[in-house]
């Protein structure tokens, strides 16, 4: 998404679009590999050297209650997942990496709707994750070297 389109979304969930807050929705937006607060601290401080790690916490709260975004706790940190969709994460064990499945999408749909239409539970949104090695940390893993360390 380009900063236009990121104003636009935010504007018509009535949200004040600052400078910060359009640089924090961007680096989480298009991403793709599920970044943490420090990471999306470390893409935007270049252009916002004042910027506090408070600044990002709350401004993804917002993006969060927006609908924009949506915050993937972890055991050890949170993720931050700028894909709303009902889709499948995999998750390296080793490494930590997060990345979306190819495959699995329409399963999940499929469940989601099963579980509405089955159900008195109103589903706001699901979260599938598959806990595996991510083909570094497998390549690295059959050859006997930490890839992940």
């Amino acid at each position: 998404m380009n900063q236009e389109e990121i104003a636009e979304r935010l504007r018509q969930w009535e949200v004040r679009v600052t400078p910060q807050r359009l640089a924090i929705a961007e680096a989480v937006l298009n991403s793709t590999d599920h970044p943490t607060v420090q990471q999306i601290y470390d893409r935007v401080r270049d252009h916002f050297p004042s910027m506090t790690l408070a600044t990002i916490y709350s401004n993804l709260g917002v993006l969060e209650r927006s609908g924009m975004i949506q915050e993937l706790p972890f055991q050890k940190m949170s993720r931050y997942e700028p894909n709303v969709e009902p889709h499948v994460n995999l998750v390296c064990i080793q490494c930590e990496t997060v990345m979306d499945a190819e495959a699995g999408q329409e399963a999940v749909v499929r469940l989601r709707n099963r579980i509405s239409s089955q159900s008195d539970f109103q589903v706001a949104w699901q979260r599938v994750d598959f806990y595996g090695w991510c083909p570094r940390c497998a390549a690295a893993k059959r050859e006997g070297s930490p890839a992940g360390a």
